[in-house]
């Protein structure tokens, strides 16, 4: 058989381990940001509309524009 020598170099993934974690830390982080952000915005959407409030007591706001029409049809 063919006698071959084999040298061992170092390694350059010495000087990329630091990176590489620091990289998957930031991403890790936003990710994290992102669902976070998503989350605020879901809860922003749902609770300030006007249709959030007429869901929540659509016979208030039935009575309350038929008496503002009332009120309104008067003058």
């Amino acid at each position: 058989m063919n006698d071959v020598l084999i040298e061992e170099t170092e390694p350059i993934a010495v000087e990329e381990d630091p990176k590489e974690a620091l990289r998957q830390s930031i991403e890790r982080s936003e990710a994290e940001l992102r669902e976070a952000v998503d989350e605020l915005t879901a809860a922003v959407k749902n609770d300030v509309t006007l249709g959030a409030y007429i869901a929540e007591r659509p016979w208030t706001w039935l009575l309350g524009g038929f008496a503002v029409g009332l009120m309104l049809s008067r003058r």
